[in-house]
């Protein structure tokens, strides 16, 4: 619904149960994922470990500010490589990657976008939306287990921060932290790489609507999402970048699925997209199949520590 003033305001219905309802549908399977295209063959995704970079951008690469979020030692994650991983051709088969099992919702769920002038207020408790999450921590009885045993549980967090409603290009692009926007259903969107540098989607486990918690309690996605609302729609817009850029869904406005060589070395492109209620020459963000997967680097300049630090992590500055 909108508010007097026009903004959009989303708020959770105060259905109590967990189960799968008309308003509240179970996901059983990533179908966005698995299903071929002229320009994605899902049992063949490239497989990016390292691919990163500091203080630069270049396509197919994440720009990053703190290289050594990305270098750790004995970090907490998958246990093993499922046989979805093909190391020697460098690919991964999405079609045979296990999923955590469950479809938990979370009927006290927030997500408020209110506008200024020239501000778009975010506000929220990070939890889903109206879609569900897995079942968290991963039970021993999940196939999933034996590859990766996410013990943290989904929690509510306090999110509130605000982006430019009049986004601009920047006369260079900004470097990345974890956390680069947030979906229309109240997630945050993550870059690609786990604490070691590895292509966190291909690695790690994650439920059917390729999200899963972190330490803290943050439920969180490294990209596009079945449960994504507009995500199988042509030019549509499903979140936001921290920089106040739209992140759109990987159909162009003729239905050809993106991918990263279609887009710039921020995981962008300029074209006519719905903004605000009339059609615009814009730049955008476009979520894809194929790593990066979603934002980059920042065209615009971004707002930092817009949601709660993961322990340990770095300031953002």
């Amino acid at each position: 619904m909108r508010d007097a003033f026009g903004s959009l305001v989303l708020i959770a219905s105060t259905m109590t149960a967990c189960s799968a309802t008309d308003a509240h549908k179970a996901v059983s399977e990533p179908t966005i994922w698995i299903q071929p295209s002229s320009s994605i063959q899902p049992t063949a995704l490239p497989l990016r470990d390292q691919a990163y970079i500091a203080d630069a951008a270049n396509q197919g690469y994440m720009d990053v500010c703190a290289p050594m979020m990305f270098e750790q030692t004995n970090a907490p994650g998958s246990q093993q490589d499922g046989d979805w991983i093909d190391q020697a051709d460098r690919t991964y088969d999405v079609t045979r990657k296990l999923f955590f099992q469950g479809n938990v919702f979370y009927p006290n769920a927030v997500f408020t976008i209110t506008t200024t002038a020239d501000q778009r207020m975010i506000a929220g408790n990070g939890l889903p939306l109206g879609v569900p999450t897995g079942t968290f921590p991963v039970a021993t009885s999940d196939p999933a287990y034996a590859y990766d045993r996410n013990p943290n549980q989904v929690t509510a967090q306090s999110i509130s921060f605000a982006i430019p409603r009049n986004p601009a290009v920047t006369g260079a692009a900004s470097c990345t932290y974890k956390e680069v926007g947030i979906t229309l259903d109240g997630v945050q969107v993550h870059g690609p790489l786990d604490s070691t540098g590895r292509d966190e989607l291909a690695h790690e486990v994650q439920d059917v609507c390729t999200g899963g918690p972190q330490p803290g309690g943050g439920y969180h996605r490294h990209g596009l999402s079945e449960c994504t609302p507009h995500i199988h729609e042509n030019a549509a817009l499903v979140g936001y970048a921290l920089d106040g850029f739209g992140i759109f869904s990987p159909y162009d406005q003729n239905g050809k699925e993106l991918t990263t060589a279609d887009l710039d070395e921020c995981h962008g492109t300029t074209s006519d997209i719905p903004w605000e209620g009339k059609t615009v020459s814009m730049y955008h963000y476009v979520m894809t199949r194929d790593f990066p997967y979603t934002v980059s680097c920042f065209k615009g300049t971004p707002t930092r520590n817009a949601f709660p630090a993961l322990p340990g992590a770095p300031p953002q500055t």
